[in-house]
């Protein structure tokens, strides 16, 4: 399969790709992105155990992702519609008014209360169109209650559902045709006035110890890295002290100083080597801990410095960490241009993505095909 794509790709580039024209006015052009929305809630069932003779549903608290208004619904013996009353049921419902509909990937776990951050079990996932009138989905057999009873997420008689979605819109851009400018990345507005309103307001000390390693301490506020739904779990655990191991300490003072200001430190808007490399470390720990903003800025700045010989090592990041946008941008940076995609597919990042991501390269010339 990759021998094939590889032939098939290079005899379409050396026989229809463009040759070059000669100097002409700009043309203006109609482009499409899409734009990845996500987002997740956690949802805390306190005093599990008084609802064994429950044949009733519990809703958790309305939250927002993609424009939409949306909730889990838990029934902890199960929905009798549709099952028996020896399993758990979870489903997600659109609160939106929706005629069109909503197509949506969303998925449930249960936290591990063992290893809050990374912790999850009896993980599913799919994908679905609600709408007002069809506006539940999920797993009516998510969990068994005996398995539920032997996992060990039944913390102080609490449970804690995590369920995430996302959404993919596409918007229509206008601009000129070589303009470099279409490889942008939309960053939401800052919005820290609301997540430091309380920081601001009432003075507080620092209330947490973070701990990277063995040796670095970070003393941070709580209501400040709820920015994150992840540390925001932590922060109602009442935990004081919270170790990571696999962080970085340089990378987690400059997520730190992104939650504090909902910007980045001035060394990190140049282009240098570093400033890059961390870029991308700081990208993998927006992932990680589900800040979608500092995602995204992340992507933005990395579609700003591709070139021909960093390009195939760029879309290879991308696509091993679902930088939707930031691949968007990579391969309609290399169709628009024969004579440099010709140059990128020479070099040594481009063959190490061939050989590693043979279905990029064929959504390459896709892209190709489309351009003819």
């Amino acid at each position: 399969m990759f021998a094939y794509l590889s032939t098939l790709f290079d005899f379409y580039s050396r026989n229809f790709l463009p040759t070059p024209s000669p100097p002409m006015a700009p043309a203006t052009k109609t482009s499409s992105y899409d734009v990845v929305h996500a987002g997740e809630h956690l949802f805390k069932v306190v005093g599990h155990s008084l609802l064994k003779d429950s044949d009733g549903r519990l809703t958790s608290e309305p939250f927002s992702v993609g424009g939409y208004d949306w909730a889990l619904v838990y029934f902890p013996n199960g929905d009798t519609r549709i099952v028996d009353g020896q399993f758990r049921s979870i489903f997600l419902k659109l609160l939106s008014a929706s005629e069109d509909g909503v197509m949506a990937s969303y998925g449930f776990s249960l936290q591990d209360p063992a290893s809050p951050t990374t912790g999850e079990k009896y993980k599913f996932k799919t994908s679905t169109k609600f709408s007002s009138s069809n506006s539940g989905f999920g797993g009516p057999k998510f969990v068994s209650k005996s398995d539920l009873a032997a996992s060990g997420c039944l913390n102080d008689d609490c449970l804690v559902i995590k369920g995430t979605v996302e959404i993919v819109t596409t918007k229509l851009i206008q601009g000129r045709e070589h303009d470099d400018d279409d490889n942008c990345i939309v960053v939401p507005p800052s919005d820290v006035s609301e997540h430091l309103q309380d920081l601001l307001g009432s003075n507080l000390k620092a209330d947490m110890t973070v701990k990277i390693g063995w040796f670095k301490r970070f003393q941070v506020h709580g209501c400040v890295l709820a920015h994150s739904p992840v540390f925001g779990a932590l922060v109602e655990t009442k935990q004081k002290n919270i170790r990571i191991e696999d962080i970085d300490a340089k990378v987690f003072e400059i997520l730190l100083h992104y939650l504090y200001n909902d910007s980045l430190p001035e060394f990190m808007k140049e282009t240098t080597e570093y400033a890059i490399n961390m870029t991308q470390h700081l990208l993998i720990v927006a992932n990680r801990y589900a800040i979608e903003r500092l995602n995204l800025m992340c992507q933005s700045k990395l579609s700003k410095v591709i070139d021909v010989n960093t390009m195939g090592a760029t879309l290879a990041f991308a696509e091993e960490h679902s930088c939707q946008q930031l691949k968007a941008c990579c391969l309609e940076y290399m169709v628009r241009d024969g004579d440099r995609l010709q140059a990128i597919m020479r070099t040594e990042g481009f063959r190490q993505l061939k050989q590693n991501h043979p279905h990029v390269v064929s959504n390459i010339l896709d892209k190709v095909i489309d351009k003819l």
